[in-house]
Parts: C-alpha cells; sequence; structure tokens
C-alpha cells in the first residue's frame, strides 16, 4: 500500500470505488478517472477515460458492458512491453489487469498469486495427445505471469517439477495473456510461438458476455489476434513433461561466433588477426549445426565487445544433476544490476559520450554473462536464465526473416541469411560516428507458426529472429536514423532466385515510424506482408464472431487508431 500510495500521489490520480460497478464478491472495481498511461518502454503515452483495475472475471464483464452502454473503447494491459501503440486510446478505457503500482515501480517486486483474483491462477484441467506424447492442459488467469508460473513449476506442493512450458520470452515480468496476444515466442528451430501452444482462449465478447474458443482452425486467428475478439480473462496452453536443459555457454571471438559470411567487408573494428580460413570453416560448420539441431538457439553482442556470447543448448540433462538457476543471490545480483544500470542513465551515463556509453554496458554485460560451464537446469529455469530484464528500461526493434532454400539445394535451408544479418548491424554499427546501439544485438532461430498473423508463418526452413537494443538516454533522432538504416539492410535480402525475403517486424517490438521498402509501416504489412493472410485472420474472426452472436465490425470495440488502419479490411 505504501508503494500505490507513493505512485498516487506523484501522478495525482487517485485509486477509487466505482460507484455502479462490482466484482464477483460484491466490492467495486477499483479505478482511476483520468490518470495518464505510458508504457514500460516510453514509446507510448496517453491519457484514457478510465483505466479499472478488476480482480475478476465477473468484473471484466461488468467494465465491458460498461464501455459498450458508453460508447467507449476498451483494451487490457499487463506489465506494458509492447513498444508500438497497441494499447487503449485517448478518452477511451483501459483495463490494468495488474496493479499499476505493481508495473510501473522499480525496483520489480513479484507479488505472488492472488487467491482472491480469478484472473490469476494455474490449474491443470486435463491432458491431450499430440506427436506421440501426453501433454497437459494448464488453463491461467491472463493476469498470471511468467514469474508465478515458474515458481508454481518448481514448488513441490504444486508442479513439482513435472511439467513446463516447451518454449517462452527471457522476461518473467510479462502475463501470459500480454505474451500471447502479439505472438510472442522464444528460440529453437523446432520451436514455434507461444499462440502455437493455446489449446483454449477465453475472453468477453462484444457482446459482454463470456465466449470459449478451442477450435483449432478457430485458434489460428483467435490465439493471436492482438486482443481484438475482447479482454482475454484465461488461456489455456499445453505443457510438456519437465525436461532438463543442459547450459553450456560460450564467448568465442565475434568473428568465430558467428563467421562472416564469404567475401563480406568486415569492419576495421573486429580483431580477425590469427583467424585462419580453416578456422572460419569450422566455425561455420558449428553454427549451422547450432541452428539445426540446439533445442534452443540464441546469440549476443555486447556493443564494441572482441566476443561474443553464444547461449545455445540441449535439453538432455538428468533430473539428478539438475538444480535451480540462476540461484537465489544470483537473482539478487542481476536484478540490482538491472536497476543499477537503469538509474545510471541520469548520472553515471549523463557524463559519458555516446560511444562510452555502449563500452561501459558492453563489457559489463560481457563481464556479468557465465561461459565455460556446465548447467544442468529444469528447463523453465533455462528459458528464464536471465533476471531482473524489467528493471532496465530500452528500445528494441526485432524482424523476423525467413530462412530461404539453399541455391544448390533447395530442399535444404540457407543459414548463411542469418551471418548476413547479424554482420550487417556489425558493420552498420562500427562504421557511423554516432553509437545508437547500447545495449545488444541478439539473435534467435525458431520454427514457423501456424498463426494466422504470426511473422513466422509459412517460413518453411525457420526463422532468423534478429533485434537491436539500446538504452532510453539514445537521442530520438539518432536511434530513428539507426532503424531506418537497419530495417532497410534486413528488408533487402531476397531468396537464391532473386525475390524478396516476406521479412516482418514482431508485433510486441518497435515497427512504427520505419518505412519498408519505401512504403509506411502500416501499408506494408497490410498490402504487401500479410496481404494472403489478413483474409484468413478475418475468416477466422468472422467464425469466432458467428459462434458468439455478434459480427466483425463489433470487434471494433477492442480496436484502436493503429489497428483500424492496419486491420481495416478486417473490420469491413
Amino acid at each position: 500500500m505504501a508503494a500505490a500510495g507513493l505512485l498516487e500521489a506523484r501522478v495525482g490520480v487517485a485509486l477509487a470505488d466505482h460507484p455502479v460497478l462490482r466484482e464477483a464478491d460484491g466490492r467495486p472495481v477499483k479505478f482511476y478517472d483520468g490518470r495518464e498511461f505510458q508504457n514500460w518502454g516510453r514509446t507510448v503515452r496517453h491519457t484514457p477515460a478510465l483505466t479499472f483495475v478488476p480482480r475478476s472475471r465477473h468484473g471484466v464483464r461488468e467494465i465491458v458492458r460498461w464501455s459498450i452502454r458508453n460508447n467507449k473503447r476498451v483494451r487490457a494491459c499487463g506489465y506494458r512491453h509492447t513498444w508500438p501503440d497497441l494499447y487503449s486510446a485517448e478518452d477511451q478505457v483501459l483495463i490494468s489487469m495488474l496493479r499499476p503500482a505493481d508495473v510501473e515501480t522499480l525496483p520489480v517486486t513479484h507479488p505472488p498469486l492472488d487467491p482472491d483474483s480469478d484472473l490469476q491462477g494455474i490449474e491443470l484441467v486435463g491432458t491431450v495427445e499430440e506427436d506421440g506424447t501426453t501433454k497437459a492442459l494448464c488453463r491461467f488467469g491472463a493476469a498470471t505471469s511468467n514469474e508465478q508460473f515458474r515458481q508454481w513449476c518448481l514448488d513441490e506442493q504444486r508442479g513439482d517439477w513435472e511439467w513446463t512450458l516447451p518454449l517462452n520470452v527471457i522476461m518473467v515480468e510479462i502475463t501470459l495473456g500480454g505474451s500471447n496476444a502479439p505472438i510472442c515466442h522464444g528460440a529453437g528451430l523446432r520451436n514455434r510461438t507461444l499462440s502455437d501452444l493455446v489449446h483454449e482462449i477465453e475472453f468477453v465478447n462484444p457482446r459482454g458476455r463470456f465466449q470459449r474458443v478451442s477450435d483449432p482452425r478457430q485458434l489460428k486467428a483467435a490465439a493471436g489476434c492482438f486482443g481484438l475478439l475482447g479482454i482475454v480473462t484465461a488461456v489455456t496452453l499445453k505443457l510438456d513433461p519437465m525436461t532438463f536443459a543442459t547450459l553450456q555457454p560460450t564467448k568465442p571471438r565475434l568473428g568465430l561466433a558467428i563467421p562472416p559470411p564469404d567475401g563480406f567487408p568486415v569492419p576495421a573494428g573486429v580483431d580477425m588477426t590469427g583467424i585462419a580460413d580453416a578456422d572460419l570453416a569450422a566455425a561455420r560448420e558449428r553454427f549451422f549445426a547450432q541452428c539445426e539441431h540446439e533445442y534452443y538457439a540464441e546469440w549476443f553482442w555486447f556493443p564494441f565487445q572482441s566476443e561474443a556470447w553464444v547461449n545455445c543448448w540441449r535439453n538432455d540433462g538428468a533430473r539428478a544433476d539438475a538444480q535451480p538457476y540462476p540461484a537465489e543471490h544470483e537473482v539478487a545480483a542481476q536484478e540490482a544490476a538491472s536497476y543499477f544500470i537503469e538509474t545510471s542513465q541520469t548520472s553515471v551515463f549523463a557524463d559519458m559520450t555516446d560511444r562510452e556509453q555502449a563500452e561501459f554496458f558492453g563489457s559489463s554485460a560481457q563481464a556479468a554473462v557465465p561461459s565455460d560451464v556446465t548447467i544442468v537446469t529444469p528447463l523453465i529455469e533455462a528459458l528464464h536464465f536471465r533476471r531482473g530484464i524489467h528493471n532496465f528500461r530500452v528500445l528494441d526493434m526485432e524482424f523476423e526473416i525467413p530462412i530461404p532454400p539453399r541455391a544448390d539445394d533447395p530442399s535444404k535451408p540457407d543459414w548463411s541469411i542469418c551471418q548476413q544479418a547479424w554482420w550487417d548491424v556489425i558493420r552498420n554499427v562500427y562504421e557511423r560516428p554516432d553509437a545508437p546501439m547500447r545495449v545488444a544485438l541478439e539473435m534467435r532461430v525458431m520454427g514457423a507458426s501456424s498463426m494466422w498473423m504470426a511473422p513466422q508463418r509459412g517460413n518453411r526452413f525457420g526463422t532468423c529472429s534478429i533485434e537491436v537494443l539500446t538504452n532510453a538516454r539514445t537521442p530520438a533522432a539518432d536511434w530513428r536514423r539507426f532503424k531506418q538504416d537497419i530495417a532497410d539492410l534486413w528488408l533487402s535480402y531476397t531468396d537464391h532466385r532473386g525475390r524478396p525475403l516476406n521479412t516482418r517486424p514482431h508485433w510486441a517490438k518497435e515497427w512504427e515510424g520505419v518505412r519498408y521498402r519505401g512504403q509506411t509501416a502500416v501499408g506494408y504489412l497490410r498490402d504487401e506482408a500479410y496481404a494472403e493472410q489478413i483474409p484468413r485472420f478475418r475468416a477466422g474472426l468472422r467464425a469466432v464472431a458467428h459462434d458468439g452472436g455478434y459480427s466483425v465490425s463489433d470487434l471494433r470495440r477492442f480496436s484502436n487508431p493503429l489497428l483500424d488502419r492496419l486491420l481495416r479490411d478486417v473490420f469491413a
């Protein structure tokens, strides 16, 4: 309560009881009147008419019905880690699935599951056979966080090391509803997106009624629909039996982590001395093998460092050897380090040049990550190998690049596209006078997706998921120019026949304000990148709407101006 009180005093808007709307237990729904909203990355800012903080499905339904009666649009948010403007809008209605004090106050805390909220909770509700494996069906309240699920998995009185999500984002400070809506993902060629794991989704629809979707055909639209069907109250995901990852991170020289493509003009800032052709050939074969065979495949380069960090591992450890990772003291250290970097942006970083900021963070991050050790840990721990990320706000642009077929053998993937995308960024960073990438270059390899609006949809040979991140002190003009330069490079790639690859941004990362092959972001995504998928997406939503007794045009209730433009043909 103290943290909430301080927060309310700062913004000048107090949490109040709504005079009409009630929760399931009869208590008033809590709300703010005219409270300013900002997302975590500070890229979106507006003031909804009302911000509701419900604790029950019944309360959510009451809010939606109130919004219908008062002709307001309504959208939800959790930890607010989406960078583009996919939230509510000025003078409309926002539902905060978590208390604003818990998501806005740094350093982060991790509240346990709220027994008085049916918007949180973890319940095994059955099993299903898939690909010869028995999977557990687990119903999550939409406001349940990754950290709450991680603790559940390892708690002897609850999950007891028996079940896990097979993939996830690294961050634990994110809700299951929030990560599913924009089709988030993990890493590894055999893994798809979180939305591909959805068995059933529950929401309050435009009629103010509870509705469930479990039809596999409809889920291709419903499981990754940006919240357009309504306010999601629960999602049932398919869990795998718990397995145990064998982490063996390394810090190879930059030129040998992901070797440059043949003939690539390596920038002078990268030390390639002593690296022979045979070394590059061996590194290339190792990289290709990591892409194709590792359960989890991820590479980092922290700015201006001579080494990379390679986090590729197999899921083949023994339970007898497994330990929680990172240990409690390591978690505390990681959370403190992230918060120190966040607060340093207005103190330590203020006296540094752009390049010095990038080098300081790069060297600090490189020193903090492990290498040349073997760590066996439950899969759920390996997926969340770094903690406290929420304590350090960043800017982030991520693209999903299809892996094309090889020219010499179209039945096999051409992994050199990953080399090209990786080294194009490194060369750009070294050759420009400013230092706009001050946090990291990160690349993951992953599979395709069955979701209609997934940027990985149709990527037969897999996806190169690659992103650039910087801190909040980076001048907006520098970051904007850098994003455009990198987007131009990543969008220039073709297959061996010269056909442009259908490269698309991650929906939750920064994609507004960038031009795509001479077009606006909305124009490119709507009219080119998703031109074939949007009609199928609309058909899926139409089927769900028919079952719920409303029309697709009614879904505007849960849209916003950006989605209106992007999906204008869906609402027609």
